[in-house]
């Protein structure tokens, strides 16, 4: 009986297998473009010091400057944030016996709806005497619109893809499950010239006309006669 049993077992089972709709994964991406109404600054103040409140102070004067110079160029106080502070206390590996340091890093994040002030907060930045500036972005605040499009068009994507093999058996397809990506536009990285001079010229930027607002999803369908 228990050898009957386990062939029973084994036969309901590729029955089972045998039974199972077939299934096809395809990625389809969608693309749409929009002019940008904001952009993204992220500054980096790092001071390095063996005593930890030089470094502290030294931090907080270059921040306070650097706000100060924003705030005359225009931008609001709500423009402006700081965040991410820190102190550590490590190794010195710019100096010849690495000694023992403290470390202290404060960021500015600075938004603005004003695209045109973008090379002045560069130049005030620059004059405040911050000493990273990482990365520019220039996106839409409100691209719910055009993620939706985007969106729409990657499911067409997916699904004329899933078709195009689909139809070599003449299987139907229908959408089994689906799992959602939105990609963030590319920023803009950007290095401070040592050479730029320290006055109140704001630093050439070019703003894009365009930014793309792509979605991206893998879609299961199933397959079926």
């Amino acid at each position: 009986m228990k050898k009957l049993f386990g062939t029973l077992f084994i036969l309901t089972s590729a029955i089972a297998l045998s039974n199972e709709t077939p299934t096809i994964s395809v990625t389809g991406t969608g693309s749409v473009s929009g002019k940008p109404d904001t952009f993204n600054i992220v500054a980096t103040v790092e001071t390095i010091n063996k005593n930890s409140q030089t470094a502290i102070n030294e931090n907080t004067t270059i921040i306070n400057n650097a706000m100060e110079l924003l705030k005359k160029a225009g931008l609001k106080e709500s423009d402006i944030k700081t965040e991410n502070y820190s102190l550590n206390y490590r190794n010195d590996y710019n100096a010849k016996d690495g000694e023992m340091k403290y470390y202290v890093r404060n960021q500015l994040m600075i938004t603005s709806k004003d695209l045109e002030k973008a090379g002045t907060v560069l130049t005030a930045l620059n004059n405040g005497g911050v000493n990273n500036i990482g990365e520019i972005n220039f996106f839409i605040a409100d691209r719910k619109e055009l993620e939706d499009k985007a969106y729409k068009l990657a499911y067409e994507n997916a699904k004329a893809k899933a078709s195009l093999i689909a139809e070599i058996d003449n299987f139907k397809i229908s959408p089994k499950n689906i799992d959602l990506n939105y990609s963030m536009p590319r920023p803009i990285s950007f290095m401070l010239n040592s050479a730029v001079k320290a006055d109140d010229a704001p630093i050439p930027l070019t703003v894009p006309n365009d930014v793309d607002v792509t979605a991206s999803m893998n879609v299961v369908f199933y397959m079926e006669k």
